[in-house]
């Protein structure tokens, strides 16, 4: 075992399974019978988050829709109270994983390995499953209201935006935005406005020097929380992890702390493509925003 797979993986804690996708993993969230497939250690982190959990804060945006399916000025109220409240939100829950995790995070890159590193115990018990044991879509679409067992999601959503702030703090020309796409790539926006949980019209942030060029904490940090979920909650899970190459353990484990480094890497020394020394900067948005849909073969 390496230094990269303590935490995910307990050298103690394996055994043979055949059981353990996402669907079989996300019982977590229901507290299933099935609990024989759950390491004991893992038991009681999920014991201890909820417990935490008490009194978290709700995000409560006037329009509680998946943002592609609001119109643009609904979509902008949400996002006005977004930037009300995000400084606020990033306070608490740095103080509260501090009070309840003695976990600091501060604005660089060892805040973020803290985060990451507490997401790697945490962070699979940050979705809530339906009556299939299917992961809901309620990072989303708000139903149901983030309360009671959905409340997790309050969490999941302000590591988001405090992954968000540290990359501001890192790059300061980025700022939040509510759908730059739409301005520079009509076409992917049209895209992802039909396509059901990529976050159009959620709070992602721009202002790189290639103005096609977003970044999105919120939904990559549920991205990952499902990776916690299939990898580091189940014996089978924790099967599957072992069998992956240990660069792809690097990846499943630090991959909040690799898309700070990208994005700061690609902010501070941007990748310059060829083509657009051949063209137009629009020709070349253009013909970006034709592959991105794929109207490019």
């Amino acid at each position: 075992m390496t230094v990269d797979d303590i935490d995910i993986i307990s050298p103690q804690c394996h055994r043979n399974s055949n059981i353990g996708d996402l669907h079989w993993a996300s019982t977590l969230a229901l507290g299933s019978a099935w609990m024989f497939e759950v390491p004991p250690y893992v038991r009681l982190r999920r014991l201890w988050l909820r417990r935490a959990l008490r009194g978290y804060p709700l995000y409560d945006p006037p329009h509680k829709v998946e943002e592609r399916l609001l119109p643009r000025e609904q979509a902008v109220e949400n996002f006005d109270y977004f930037m009300r409240v995000r400084e606020e939100r990033v306070a608490y829950f740095k103080n509260w994983l501090h009070r309840n995790f003695w976990t600091v995070v501060t604005l660089d890159e060892t805040g973020v390995r803290a985060l990451n590193t507490w997401g790697n115990r945490f962070a699979g018990f940050l979705l809530t499953a339906d009556a299939n044991a299917r992961v809901t879509d309620s990072f989303f679409t708000y139903d149901p209201p983030w309360t009671g067992e959905a409340a997790v999601y309050n969490v999941l959503f302000d590591m988001g935006i405090t992954l968000g702030e540290v990359i501001i703090a890192n790059c300061p020309k980025l700022h939040w935005g509510v759908d730059p796409a739409s301005a520079v790539l009509p076409r992917t926006a049209r895209m992802l406005k039909k396509s059901q949980g990529m976050s159009f019209q959620r709070p992602e942030l721009t202002g790189f020097e290639n103005p096609g060029v977003t970044v999105h904490p919120l939904h990559g940090v549920h991205g990952f929380a499902r990776q916690m979920l299939l990898y580091a909650t189940t014996w089978s899970g924790h099967e599957r992890y072992w069998r992956c190459a240990r660069h792809v353990r690097r990846n499943i484990r630090w991959e909040l702390l690799n898309t700070f480094s990208a994005v700061l890497r690609d902010y501070h020394t941007p990748f310059v493509d060829p083509l657009r020394e051949q063209m137009t900067a629009q020709e070349y948005l253009t013909l970006v925003d034709k592959m991105e849909s794929g109207e490019e073969g």
